[in-house]
């Protein structure tokens, strides 16, 4: 288990929560921002994400955090070859060193984890199965299944986490509806591991059905290794906050 982090399981579940808005005829590549804020109201990190479409399909996303100084901290890689929910990916956090990810084939996952520079790389295979998400194919699940959580079903599926070298049962629920915007919540389908593990929630705009909003545990960790509650606000609007040395 990786020393650094403070719920190593609730920022696992956390970092799979992703934004993939729908394709725009226009533009092959996008580019979405997000900025973190902490209880308080301060910056704590910024989220670059580059995605690529072709034939009207995800095809391949790049994600970049940066520090409230503009510095890069993390990045994460992912490509779509075997579906848009499946995302095989290589995440790094350059200040920890912390090294994870998962690579999707025919039949089956490769997961594999580096915690420090000196620790040997843990890796392990599962088999594929057609209910289970894979690194940022998190939010094309959620939109596949968008219609039926505004009607209140309650979706199951299983998570694969390559931080915790496993897999684990999901569910995402309605939490609710208001001004034009849905709510939902995503836990673990175990109520044993829901006393210890806080939720996630995030916000979709039913006219545009983008993400709009994630609430829940930082997705990458502070100098100290700690993860915090925080609130992300994504903008679509293609104009990257970089342009100054603070944002």
């Amino acid at each position: 288990m990786n020393q650094y982090r403070s719920n190593p399981l609730t920022v696992s579940l956390a970092a799979a929560i992703f934004l993939l808005t729908t394709v725009s005829a226009l533009a092959d590549v996008q580019r979405i921002y997000g900025r973190a804020l902490n209880a308080d109201g301060d910056l704590v990190y910024l989220e670059e994400h580059i995605i690529r479409y072709e034939n009207d399909r995800i095809a391949a996303l790049k994600t970049i955090y940066y520090d409230a100084d503009a510095k890069k901290i993390g990045e994460q890689a992912s490509d779509f070859s075997h579906g848009p929910q499946f995302g095989s990916y290589d995440f790094k956090d350059e200040r920890l060193r912390y090294h994870d990810g998962a690579r999707v084939m025919s039949n089956r996952i490769l997961i594999y984890c580096k915690q420090t520079p000196q620790a040997d790389t843990q890796k392990k295979y599962l088999q594929r199965e057609s209910d289970q998400i894979v690194g940022q194919g998190f939010h094309q699940f959620i939109l596949k299944n968008l219609d039926a959580l505004m009607q209140g079903d309650i979706i199951s599926a299983k998570l694969v986490l390559p931080a915790q070298m496993d897999q684990f049962d999901i569910r995402i629920s309605k939490n609710k509806i208001e001004d034009g915007r849905l709510r939902i919540r995503i836990e673990l389908d175990n109520w044993f591991l829901r006393l210890f593990t806080p939720n996630v929630e995030a916000d979709y705009d039913l006219d545009t059905r983008r993400l709009l909003t994630y609430r829940g545990v930082s997705m990458i960790s502070d100098q100290s290794g700690k993860n915090v509650p925080v609130t992300v606000s994504y903008d679509y609007s293609q104009q990257s906050p970089l342009a100054s040395s603070r944002f």
